[in-house]
């Protein structure tokens, strides 16, 4: 019998217009033992989240532990919108199967985020390299193995 990795993120980030859209990926599994290191890299992947986006935190799980921001508070900038989303394209370290995920709110007004001319990350971008480093720490695949982000790309 296989085990299977009950460990995930759930993420809802807000925009100007108080419109809200979630994201998920699967993370280890969340036990007594090792609570306290998966809030750590819970928490270092929401920083480096918040560098990448403009909308709001709504709410936040990772296993059975919920954070709830209320009452909700809409992003300040207009520009923050949940139909303007990064697209995280993800590979499992085993099988090399890829997923997709979406964060909403991108942050469009870093100009530096993006490569020029391009709807894509710019991979050597300070923001970029410590989310893809609290990602890959975090994330899982949903077989339960390690991930590598391949790519990010601004959802046109």
């Amino acid at each position: 019998m296989a085990t299977e990795n009950a460990g995930f993120v759930k993420i809802s980030l807000g925009d100007f217009d108080s419109q809200k859209r979630q994201l998920s990926f699967p993370t280890d599994v969340v036990t007594a033992a090792n609570h306290d290191a998966q809030k750590t890299l819970h928490d270092a992947f929401i920083a480096a989240l918040r560098d990448v986006t403009l909308g709001t935190l709504d709410f936040e799980e990772f296993g059975g532990d919920r954070e709830q921001e209320r009452p909700f508070v809409r992003s300040a900038n207009s520009v923050a919108q949940v139909n303007i989303e990064w697209v995280l394209t993800y590979e499992d370290d085993v099988t090399l199967a890829q997923y997709n995920t979406r964060v909403p709110t991108a942050d469009l007004e870093d100009e530096n985020l993006l490569v020029v001319g391009t709807n894509e990350w710019d991979a050597t971008n300070a923001k970029w390299v410590q989310f893809k480093t609290d990602f890959e720490a975090y994330a899982m695949s949903p077989a339960g193995n390690s991930v590598t982000l391949q790519k990010v790309v601004y959802l046109q």
